[in-house]
């Protein structure tokens, strides 16, 4: 058979399909990882807990590869089929693969139980979870669960401290309730996101709204990160996108006063939030409107806050708590293989100077690309753009970086490839995903069973792995 028939063999096979076999897929991991027989045992699981030999970790990364596989062809076959289907198929075909991720472990982020035990502070004991760490209730039954963080206050932004509050009255003691309410919130958060994307892209032709739609709703990634590990960035992601579609569909000013909720979930997510405001006042002609557009803003900005911190006081601690976070614990980045270098040459590692070098390279990026917004360039573009630069620059990466960028990528429609295709950076977004949730094999199974426990061995192939490996593999159609 030609390999112009066997593709288009491939393009014919039915969506329900893969969509099943992904469903088996997702079953799979919630039965090896199974969240109630581990939910309270301390220490907390990882990957390699649950996948204790080699072999086994392989397995692990062929089941990821095989999910990221089905996805690829249902978005090959909602391009090419005559009937395309119907976003709510996509979007409830969705809600059936986070059924099982609900009852599944979460094996590469355990942040979720810092969001219940950091809720309990507020909701349990009355105290302020940017003054009083966990390690200050040595009674509290779940303290053990919060591992290196115990003593760490909250970096987290008031409306998600008052969220986390809520959930934990509500759950109370009952921890596994709490895990499940948290990947709920997540859940909501995602597929709320998958539907906006929808509403924000242009309306035709269906089949490429509907298949970028997709990329976004069957992500095995997303999924992953936002409902079995629970992040929380799926809410970070959701006020961005719902501000975005209230500045194109009703008030430019009403759609940035609700992006302004998002640095109060997730102080990370203020990088973009000067390149809607610089697009929004471009928007407006005359300098009344500008005028009255950054007066609004402002001073909404300001009650927001205010009402925000109202129950916690003073922003000041969670910024010093921030500045400490950014500067310190790296890992598994390109810095850190650059400070891992150093200590294999026997050089005192700049770690200083490397954290001003890249805040100073950071900063000159941000500039340049508020110039580029000033000027007319998409915002959308410009958010990819910072998420991206921070995540090259910053001292640390974790997992659930490499899902910043990617709405953004998909949202860009200056960008589209030719003829429908999808563009060379989106490319590289969709591979970045892939080489992300790889890595913790590089890292895990790669160095203790291969490297004989090197740090800097896994981080020389890691890297690349991670973060240059996405470039090449994007140039292949």
């Amino acid at each position: 058979m030609s390999a112009a028939r066997s593709f288009s063999a491939i393009k014919a096979i039915p969506l329900w399909l893969t969509a099943g076999l992904s469903f088996l897929g997702y079953l799979l991991l919630a039965v090896w990882f199974p969240l109630q027989p581990h939910f309270n045992v301390y220490p907390l699981a990882d990957i390699r807990d649950f996948t204790p030999s080699l072999g086994e970790g392989l397995a692990y990364g062929l089941l990821l590869l095989a999910l990221f596989g089905l996805y690829a062809l249902a978005y090959q076959r909602v391009r090419h089929m005559a009937g395309a289907p119907r976003l709510v198929v996509i979007l409830l075909t969705a809600v059936l693969f986070c059924l099982p991720l609900l009852q599944t472990f979460p094996v590469n982020a355990t942040d979720i139980y810092r969001y219940v035990i950091r809720g309990r502070v507020a909701s349990v004991y009355g105290e302020n979870p940017y003054e009083s760490p966990p390690a200050a209730f040595p009674d509290d039954p779940f303290l053990p669960l919060a591992g290196e963080w115990a003593g760490e206050t909250s970096p987290y932004g008031p409306v998600w401290e008052l969220l986390s509050a809520t959930v934990t009255s509500i759950t109370r003691g009952n921890l596994l309730a709490g895990l499940l309410a948290f990947k709920l919130v997540g859940l909501l958060a995602f597929i709320a996101s998958g539907a906006l994307i929808w509403l924000i892209l242009p309306a035709a032709p269906v089949q490429r709204r509907l298949g970028y739609t997709l990329l976004w709703a069957w992500n095995p990634a997303l999924l992953l990160t936002f409902i079995s590990d629970a992040h929380n960035d799926a809410l970070m992601i959701f006020w961005l996108l719902r501000g975005l579609w209230l500045m194109r569909r009703y008030s430019v000013t009403l759609g940035f006063l609700v992006m302004l909720l998002v640095p109060l979930t997730k102080p990370i997510a203020l990088l973009p939030l000067p390149l809607f405001f610089i697009a929004g006042w471009r928007d407006f002609a005359a300098l009344k409107e500008r005028l009255h557009f950054l007066l609004v803003t402002a001073v909404g900005g300001l009650i927001l806050l205010f009402l925000a911190f109202l129950p916690f006081g003073s922003p000041l601690e969670l910024v010093a708590r921030l500045l400490r976070e950014a500067t310190n614990n790296p890992g598994f980045s390109l810095s850190t293989l650059i400070l891992l270098l150093f200590v294999r040459l026997n050089l005192p590692p700049p770690l200083e100077q490397m954290a001003l070098l890249g805040s100073l390279l950071f900063g000159g990026l941000a500039l340049w690309l508020a110039w580029r917004t000033w000027h007319g360039r998409s915002p959308i573009r410009g958010a990819a753009n910072i998420f991206a630069g921070y995540i090259a620059q910053a001292l640390a990466f974790r997992l659930w970086y490499s899902t910043w960028p990617f709405p953004w990528l998909l949202l860009d429609r200056t960008d589209d490839g030719v003829d429908g295709r999808l563009s060379y950076r989106l490319k590289v977004g969709l591979w970045f995903l892939v080489t992300v949730q790889l890595s913790v094999l590089i890292y895990g199974h790669g160095r203790v069973f291969l490297l004989s426990g090197n740090h800097f061995l896994a981080h020389l192939i890691g890297v690349p792995f991670t973060f240059g490996l996405p470039f090449l593999l994007a140039k292949f159609k």
